[in-house]
């Protein structure tokens, strides 16, 4: 029962607040789980990020245009994007673990699926005059649909998540963990690259899915919903501090507080904002390495920059949080938004010596600061409450965005014989998330009731619901 459940966070409270230090650092659990997201989120997106090294592989291999191509990434962004608020939701009402373990087999199913594109299935349809192989709606259920969904199941969880782990210094724990999304694509995409190269695409993608799906199934294995499982606080817990968490919560609070979190107009512009940023990137994630190779260089050279690229985006990954709780969230996202934007123009001018690798230093930058403040801002606005719908509200306007920035440059490219309009929507794109985080809300005090104050009211309210 919810009574005993409280009673025994009250417990836990009394007993751990006698072992709490002032330090920023110390042995906690929280570590653990803050290496499993890490893992995670490198292991889970390497496929997606490298996405850029399969397209020509596939267009020399079936003759696809790289329009068509690029639809995949962008069925499997929106994909994920329409699916991340019920990812969300099934992670607040399931917890975290249960529902990563369904993602990962998905994710294993549509891997295997992808390898076996077989040339029996190239014969063509004409679809609104539009000549499509099966073999491309193939790619496009297999890559775009199934993965998509896995994407969103396993993935959107991880911060809320996180959220749970760390009282104080949440800024610390989002800036490791967005380190992974530098790391990862610096790991993945050369690696990709050596993959297809030495073994093919249809091996690639096996080994892949086999590998990825192993090693992310021994670290779901590892992980805790909530610090109270194993009978601890969260990480920066005081003395007069009580769990935040020491059960799943109880549906009607939780559907009042989606409502309470709906009536802000912070939760639908972050979602837009996240939308503009992404679209700002994609095109550049996505299109990089196609583009540098019109370029003269090779695809592992060009994959090399993108790799860079990514390398350079850890350390600002690491710091944004940090930096967004210390000198204001809305001005430091405000900062890297226009450090996303502005160095694209360096692109069109790449006839010029060391052009490739200044813009892989100055993007980089931008990019890795792009994203970093949303766990704060989501902790200053909504404070304790669970996020799952909220961050996968979220995650639907970053989705859309990746998708269309994805997709984007691939027709304008078969149209214009140029990427450039394409980088000129990154541009824009960007520049006008910096405006519309401008706009924000003040984050001084909260936008919705206390969590944590309304649940310990429900539960002495119903003392005995299960």
């Amino acid at each position: 029962m919810h009574g005993k459940k409280l009673h025994y966070g009250l417990v836990l409270y009394i007993n751990m607040t006698a072992n709490y230090s002032e330090k920023t650092f110390y042995w906690h659990y929280a570590w653990v789980i803050l290496f499993i997201i890490f893992g995670m989120q490198i292991v889970g997106s390497s496929i997606r990020m490298a996405f850029g090294v399969f397209v020509d592989p596939l267009e020399q291999r079936f003759e696809w245009s790289q329009s068509n191509i690029g639809i995949a990434y962008a069925v499997g962004m929106m994909v994920t994007a329409i699916s991340s608020p019920w990812a969300g939701s099934l992670g607040d009402r399931l917890g975290a673990k249960k529902t990563m373990y369904f993602g990962i087999i998905l994710f294993l199913v549509g891997m295997i699926l992808t390898a076996f594109i077989r040339e029996w299935f190239s014969w063509e349809l004409n679809l609104f005059n539009l000549k499509i192989s099966l073999g491309l709606l193939h790619f496009w259920i297999s890559y775009g649909v199934i993965l998509g969904v896995a994407q969103s199941i396993f993935l959107v969880p991880l911060i809320p998540a996180a959220m749970i782990w760390f009282r104080r210094h949440l800024g610390l724990a989002m800036g490791l963990i967005m380190t992974s999304w530098g790391i990862g694509p610096a790991i993945a995409t050369p690696l990709v690259a050596i993959l297809v190269d030495s073994m093919g695409w249809r091996n690639a993608f096996l080994s892949i899915g086999f590998v990825s799906s192993f090693l992310m199934m021994i670290m779901v294995f590892y992980f805790r919903d909530r610090p109270s499982d194993i009978g601890v606080l969260e990480y920066g817990s005081r003395p007069g501090d009580e769990p935040i968490s020491t059960s799943l919560p109880p549906i009607v609070l939780l559907n009042e507080f989606h409502k309470h979190m709906k009536k802000t107009a912070a939760y639908w512009n972050m979602s837009s904002i996240h939308f503009l940023g992404c679209v700002g990137h994609a095109v550049i994630l996505i299109w990089i390495i196609p583009f540098a190779t019109t370029k003269g260089l090779t695809v592992l050279e060009a994959s090399l920059i993108s790799s860079l690229m990514a390398m350079i985006s850890v350390s600002t990954r690491l710091a944004t949080p940090m930096l967004c709780e210390r000198f204001g969230v809305r001005s430091v996202m405000t900062i890297f938004y226009v450090l996303q934007g502005l160095p694209v123009l360096i692109l069109f001018f790449t006839s010029l010596p060391f052009a490739f690798i200044l813009f892989a230093i100055t993007f980089g930058i931008g990019y890795g600061g792009e994203t970093g403040g949303f766990p704060i801002l989501n902790r200053k606005y909504f404070g304790h409450a669970p996020m799952g719908r909220a961050h996968g509200f979220q995650m639907l306007g970053a989705g859309i965005g990746m998708a269309l920035g994805g997709w984007i440059g691939g027709p304008i490219y078969d149209i214009s014989g140029s990427y450039n309009w394409a980088l000129a929507i990154s541009v824009v794109a960007s520049l006008g998330g910096a405006i519309s985080i401008v706009l924000l809300e003040g984050t001084s005090k909260l936008l919705i009731p206390d969590w944590k104050k309304e649940e310990k009211s429900y539960f002495e309210a119903n003392p005995d619901i299960i």
